[in-house]
């Protein structure tokens, strides 16, 4: 029978154990000391510092220290009570402070080595300029829109703001909105309110918590103009074909059916002769009307037909009051090819290649659900308030999802106010 040495073995297990103790330790210690300051020197303090004042802030130039274990230049200060800090890399002689509203700040810079270090503070002086949201808030300018009121704005600097807006409600003032923008001209709207009177009031915030004044209440309110769908029963055809037209593929594709109320059908409009962008669609809403927004519905029946096909991806809008005799029989191009395109005097032009929505991005390659959900509730623009009231529209057809030559429409929607014509019933 083998005998076994138990003593061994145990003295073997104990000394695997005491060395992975052991490695576990250095390791430990390795690890420590890599943490722990290697030396007590503290870094030589920025020089040479000079200040550019800023909106809202300032730009501090600076000689960093020449010690070779530099870690970072640090600017401390404080906005709204918070303490703030911004680092500087030793490859770069300034940093960039901000978030501040008007008057004398202090500013504390301090280098940082690798060691954790601090050298001695160096105290600086700014003075910002304006504050984006002043500068911003003094650039509000509101109108009475359809269905409530519209904002712009002007922002130079492309600060991060958030537009706050609020209504009265049962005398207390309750936030309804916020409009967040960098842009360097920027637009808000609230909608959805009946032709009554309603007062609102406007500010502007930082992410630093700075906040502008309010804007003023008009004495008797904001009137939001009365806003109704328009009726498709007076749309019509013309009759003909405007020199530019596109022609309808067959009677079972015509023009009348862009406002037949059916978004979801096949037989959509469609254009003719395999050709439609650079070519115009134009029908008679049948009464002056001045437009708010509208929708327009991609023929969808085939799922493969969603951003695809010949569904409009770019277009133009015209309008006018009258379709005179020239415009009828003389208003189009000839090109060396015999081929006639669309010429547009006499037409106002409403709005200028507008983009069909897409939540994914105008060029992705994969429809998504959220595509797929947008789409069938139609691709819906606001009309700018300045744009003319009209009867007529022209759509000038630009280009379609495929790429190709041919256009189609499924359903047209718009709202706005009747100008001369018949008012809905109230």
């Amino acid at each position: 029978m083998k005998k076994i040495n138990y003593k061994l073995k145990t003295t073997s297990l104990l000394s695997v154990i005491l060395l992975g103790l052991f490695l576990l330790t250095a390791c430990n210690e390795e690890a420590k000391l890599g943490m722990e300051p290697t030396d007590g020197v503290a870094p030589g303090v920025p020089t040479n510092i000079t200040v550019e004042n800023i909106n809202g802030g300032a730009i501090i130039h600076f000689t960093a220290p020449l010690d070779d274990d530099l870690l970072y230049v640090m600017a401390s200060y404080t906005i709204n009570d918070v303490e703030r800090a911004t680092m500087a890399s030793p490859f770069t002689d300034f940093l960039k402070v901000e978030g501040f509203m008007e008057g004398e700040y202090q500013i504390k810079l301090n280098s940082v080595d690798k060691s954790k270090n601090v050298s001695e503070p160096v105290m600086v002086t700014i003075n910002p300029t304006i504050p984006p949201v002043k500068a911003i808030f003094e650039s509000i300018k509101i109108e009475e829109s359809f269905g409530g009121v519209v904002l712009h704005w002007e922002n130079e600097t492309e600060a991060n703001v958030i537009i706050e807006a609020f209504e009265e409600k049962e005398g207390e003032w309750i936030s309804v909105e916020n409009f967040y923008t960098s842009a360097k001209e920027g637009k808000g709207v609230l909608r959805g309110y009946p032709a009554n009177p309603v007062n609102f009031k406007f500010r502007v915030r930082d992410r630093w918590d700075n906040y502008s004044d309010f804007t003023e209440v008009p004495e008797n309110g904001y009137l939001p103009w009365k806003e109704v769908e328009i009726s498709k029963k007076y749309f019509k055809k013309l009759g003909y074909y405007l020199p530019g037209d596109a022609t309808e593929l067959n009677s079972s594709y015509t023009i009348d059916r862009i406002w037949n109320g059916n978004t979801t059908e096949s037989n959509c409009f469609h254009c003719g002769g395999n050709k439609g962008i650079g070519l115009c669609v134009t029908f008679d809403l049948g009464q002056e009307v001045k437009l708010s927004r509208f929708k327009m519905w991609q023929r969808t029946a085939n799922a493969s037909f969603i951003y695809n096909h010949n569904n409009l991806k770019r277009y133009s809008i015209y309008g006018c009051n009258e379709i005179t005799e020239w415009m009828r029989y003389d208003s189009g191009q000839e090109d060396e090819n015999g081929e006639v395109w669309p010429t547009f005097e006499g037409w106002n032009l409403i709005m200028e290649d507008v983009h069909c929505y897409r939540p994914s991005g105008f060029d992705s390659t994969v429809v998504t659900n959220e595509d797929k959900e947008y789409i069938l509730g139609g691709d819906e623009h606001e009309v700018p308030i300045e744009a003319p009231s009209f009867r007529y529209i022209r759509i000038l057809m630009l280009e379609n999802w495929s790429g190709g030559t041919i256009g189609q429409i499924e359903e047209m929607s718009f709202w706005g106010q009747i100008i001369n014509g018949e008012q809905p019933n109230e």
